[in-house]
């Protein structure tokens, strides 16, 4: 009898949950928002119904046209007053010098001036790109030299170009002056976390192969003013007596420049500059009696076009 008396009360109980959960679910639907209780609704759904064309009913040709003169019209190019939809064939032209400075030594040598600069001009894709760097004794001794590539650049990732060109190089010193020309095999382009780099490999008219690798990074202290360390370090395959380079790693700078950018075209900096041979160059510059490391104050502008 007891296990009857379960049965019925586990039978009602189950049936009183489900008559609420029913009426629960009828009282929600009722209650839940419908788009034809909002105002202007019945009046855009006869809208929309009443224009929608039957099924097989021929489209509303312009007054005056035939079906054959719609879709010839339809063919010809558009009017030559028309914009273009896309301006993907659009040729550009951009020029900045990055570095613009003078650098006092902290030495008693000469202070000198020194310039980093490049530009492009092309499209998307396509480009013609300059790059020159130089530096020249401010005073003392006429010496100095300079670094100019005219590149072909072709853009073959988001964020990464191919560039084939050839470089035009000369240094002085008193009494000697020598000039070159190379042939130039680069990737310049932006790596993860905004890393700029820059890497190019040098094959000379003597054949001698060296590589230049690059990278900077600017560091954002505020919208205006910015923290931009760099580096560069060069590597010859060969010993090069002509210019007083071993093989291997031959020298490097190290660059830490503060700059303020009054607008984006126009920003004045300070910083530092530490330059260093290193390896058999190093050794080559001892033998010489020349100073393997150098280091400057740099203030200068940077300055885009």
């Amino acid at each position: 009898m007891l296990k009857n008396n379960r049965y019925f009360i586990t039978l009602v109980i189950a049936t009183l949950v489900l008559a609420a959960g029913l009426t629960y679910g009828a009282e929600s639907e009722e209650d839940m928002p419908n788009t034809e209780d909002r105002p202007g609704h019945q009046e855009s759904a006869q809208q929309h119904k009443g224009a929608s064309p039957e099924v097989g009913q021929t489209p509303q040709l312009p007054e005056g046209m035939t079906l054959d003169e719609v879709l010839d019209y339809s063919q010809r190019r558009p009017p030559s007053h028309f914009p273009d939809p896309l301006h993907d064939e659009q040729l550009n032209a951009f020029a900045m010098f990055e570095q613009l400075e003078y650098r006092i030594a902290e030495d008693a040598s000469s202070d000198h001036t020194g310039w980093e600069a490049h530009g492009w001009f092309g499209g998307d894709f396509n480009k013609f790109w300059w790059k020159q760097e130089g530096d020249a004794a401010f005073d003392g001794p006429d010496e100095g030299d300079t670094e100019t590539d005219f590149l072909y650049s072709r853009l073959i990732t988001p964020f990464w170009n191919f560039q084939l060109g050839a470089q035009y190089a000369n240094e002085w010193i008193p009494d000697d002056y020598d000039d070159r020309f190379s042939g130039v095999i680069a990737f310049q382009g932006l790596a993860p976390y905004k890393f700029e780099l820059d890497n190019s490999l040098y094959i000379s008219e003597d054949g001698d192969v060296t590589f230049e690798f690059g990278a900077e990074y600017d560091l954002w202290i505020t919208q205006r003013l910015v923290i931009q360390p760099g580096a560069e370090f060069n590597f010859a395959a060969r010993d090069i007596p002509d210019r007083d380079l071993g093989a291997g790693m031959t020298d490097g700078k190290l660059d830490l420049r503060l700059r303020y950018e009054i607008t984006r075209d126009f920003a004045p900096y300070i910083g530092s500059r530490y330059q260093f041979l290193v390896g058999e160059t190093k050794d080559i510059a001892d033998d010489a009696g020349v100073d393997p490391e150098r280091l400057f104050f740099v203030t200068g502008l940077r300055i885009a076009f």
